[in-house]
């Protein structure tokens, strides 16, 4: 039978976690020195073990899956194990589930139908000319040279909504960009959906910038299913979204203006409500 048990998140315990102690006292001996966490969207998490005086906890790697899901202070969390099956540390592994402080479950980045309405359909558009709606002198494009011409756009993805739809077609730049439309799970649950990036990223996980003003935030960028067909922005996306105060109905542009480093500038168009 498998055994199931919760931990609540708090602050003292984002860099590491203490397994309960009747759980390491039953089955601490028997449990590898790594093991595997596995959320519903199908990553596996690994974690290795601190035991001592007959307690055990996650330690490295647990801080690493924190930040990814955003967990903070009154997260509960889900644990379920069903032993070890083989002599290899890879049959050890916890299934776990995520509740935030409104007592829900996390929108995990996959597409799992929770978040439908927020699919990107990605479409590479064709170099046409559009109306300028910022002045694109002063950026620069992937090679470091400075726009001379405001004469055509790059879009990786055209947004359902009429207003992102109407920043998407007026929008130039020579580097390649997408256009979201914030909603109110982008800054509950911490994270957004954005195209696949094919071409400009590969398929594994990225550490990826932000730029807004003269600062930059870190940010982790997932792939959200395993056709590879769009990605999420993650750890990270949460303190980009509060210090710049996004609100639902704002519009961004993410212009990708390095390559290299994967950097997005974030224009941000202000909801007009």
């Amino acid at each position: 039978m498998p055994i199931r048990f919760f931990k609540i998140i708090l602050k003292t315990n984002l860099k590491r976690l203490k397994l309960p102690n009747k759980f390491a006292r039953k089955y601490g001996g028997g449990l590898p020195n790594q093991v595997f966490l596995k959320p519903p969207d199908g990553t596996r998490w690994k974690v290795c073990l601190t035991k001592k005086n007959g307690q055990v906890w996650f330690e490295k790697g647990w801080k690493e899956f924190t930040q990814n899901y955003s967990l903070d202070h009154g997260f509960l969390v889900l644990f379920k194990y069903e032993g070890t099956t083989s002599s290899s540390s890879s049959s050890s592994h916890f299934d776990v589930l995520i509740i935030d402080n409104t007592a829900l479950e996390i929108d995990y980045p996959s597409n799992n139908g929770k978040n439908s309405d927020d699919d990107v359909s990605v479409q590479i558009l064709k170099e046409t000319k559009k109306e300028k709606l910022l002045p694109s002198s002063s950026h620069k494009n992937m090679r470091g040279e400075k726009n001379v011409s405001a004469a055509s756009s790059l879009s990786l993805n055209w947004p359902k909504e009429p207003r992102a739809q109407e920043v998407a077609k007026k929008f130039v730049s020579h580097n390649p960009f997408f256009t979201v439309l914030i909603k109110p799970y982008h800054l509950t649950h911490h994270l957004v959906t954005i195209p696949s990036l094919e071409g400009y990223a590969g398929k594994e996980v990225k550490n990826v910038k932000l730029e807004n003003g003269d600062r930059l935030w870190p940010v982790k960028m997932l792939c959200c299913n395993k056709s590879y067909s769009s990605r999420c922005l993650s750890a990270g996306w949460n303190s980009f979204a509060r210090e710049t105060e996004l609100k639902p109905g704002d519009v961004c542009v993410f212009e990708l203006v390095n390559m290299q480093d994967l950097v997005f500038k974030v224009h941000v168009f202000a909801s007009q409500a």
